[in-house]
């Protein structure tokens, strides 16, 4: 079974407003599914008030709050007490810095990576060095921008509290193995694990309990809906953890982590997101009995498979240009490389290529997309940066068409 992209399409409105147009620059922020943008529109103009009173409106507000949040938890596989939905992913981990860093004490030892956006690296390292706790970097490989775990071993002891790490990276493109790294770091040290899934979760919705980790988050608004950030953080370590609430909301655990209270319209909207997949699962597979965590599967299977033949022949081709400098692994045969694809031109700016591709119809970016340590690291000047191409599931053939095209002709 292949994905049906014409239906995808038709779920988003702003791809029926630009068809010429070749949106390439999903990892900053993905194009909204009309289930999400519905459910905002109708939370705007019927139930925008004060939600959970026992009034119609404030009712109904709060049951559509309800509804989202129910199904992000039953998505993740997790208690809802151990689900938050913030602004972004990253306030929740700042936010999440405060709560995890209070406990922590001169002579213990947290483990972060220079492959991570800056809101799973700085955040962390500002409060380890406030609490005189000793800063551990994973490095990459400096050619390629792999992570290797044979190099994170070294790096864990007794003393390690917590170890960072992205499922993805949102310039390498390629999934880290989170469940056995975590299995790893639990069988050689005591330490928690907090992952940064936002150049991941596009492309899959994970299952908390099958990954094993403690924390988790990533933004909703790169995965087809709003401005939030969705966060799970294991009951179990909750009690270690400092509330960063009103004192008098102390004990309620979807407040607990989010001290600015919900964005009430676009936390309703967030369960349009799951309604598009649902719907998704329903055109393809037109099963019913089967639960959320399972369906997700289903269509994250179709996604990679789609995703891999836009990525691939965009990555061959710069892999083999002389003019280019590909960041990642070259290909897709392990199943593990997102369409998130960045690389340095080597006989222009990267700024310059990306004026060319844009004013061709297509929008792309450079620069150092917050993994300022990672482009520094590679060698390249972290202001100018690489290009990057990012694709999701509703990308076509034919915008990887446009893409060679463009890129062949800029170039050269």
């Amino acid at each position: 079974m292949q994905l049906d992209i014409n239906f995808v399409r038709q779920q988003f409105d702003q791809l029926q407003d630009q068809p010429e147009f070749v949106f390439a620059s999903n990892a900053g922020g993905s194009y909204v599914c009309n289930q999400a943008n519905d459910l905002l529109e109708h939370y705007n103009r019927h139930t925008r008030v004060q939600p959970y009173s026992h009034y119609g409106s404030s009712t109904e507000a709060g049951e559509a709050m309800d509804r989202a949040k129910q199904d992000w938890a039953a998505a993740l596989n997790i208690d809802l007490a151990e689900l938050t939905i913030g602004p972004s992913t990253s306030m929740n981990t700042y936010v999440m810095s405060q709560a995890i860093g209070e406990q922590w004490q001169t002579g213990d030892e947290i483990v972060v990576t220079n492959q991570d956006h800056e809101a799973n690296s700085g955040v962390w390292r500002r409060k380890a060095t406030e609490k005189g706790v000793t800063i551990r970097q994973w490095e990459v490989d400096l050619e390629t921008g792999l992570l290797d775990t044979d190099s994170l071993l070294p790096l864990l002891n007794d003393n390690t509290r917590w170890v960072f790490f992205s499922h993805c990276s949102n310039v390498v493109g390629t999934t880290n193995p989170v469940a056995a790294i975590t299995k790893l770091i639990k069988k050689h040290s005591s330490a928690k694990v907090f992952i940064d899934a936002v150049a991941y979760a596009p492309h899959h919705v994970s299952d908390m309990k099958l990954l094993g980790v403690d924390g988790y988050a990533f933004s909703l608004y790169k995965v087809f809906g709003p401005h939030q950030g969705i966060m799970y953080v294991n009951r179990s370590i909750h009690a270690g953890l400092a509330s960063q609430a009103h004192y008098f909301l102390s004990g309620e655990s979807s407040k607990v982590f989010n001290p600015a209270g919900p964005q009430h319209a676009q936390v309703a909207a967030c369960a349009g997101v799951l309604d598009y997949f649902d719907l998704l699962y329903k055109h393809h597979f037109n099963h019913s009995d089967v639960d959320r965590p399972h369906r997700l599967v289903a269509i994250r299977n179709l996604i990679l498979a789609h995703e891999n033949t836009l990525a691939a022949p965009i990555l061959d081709f710069l892999d083999t240009h002389s003019a280019v400098r590909l960041i990642g692994k070259a290909h897709v045969a392990d199943g593990d490389r997102a369409p998130t694809i960045a690389f340095k031109p080597l006989k222009q700016s990267s700024q310059s290529l990306t004026n060319l591709l844009q004013d061709a119809g297509i929008g792309t970016e450079n620069g150092n997309f917050y993994a300022h340590r990672l482009i520094s690291d590679l060698g390249i000047d972290p202001d100018d940066g690489v290009v990057r191409l990012s694709l999701v599931h509703y990308n076509t053939q034919e915008d990887v068409e446009k893409i060679l095209t463009e890129l062949d002709r800029a170039l050269n």
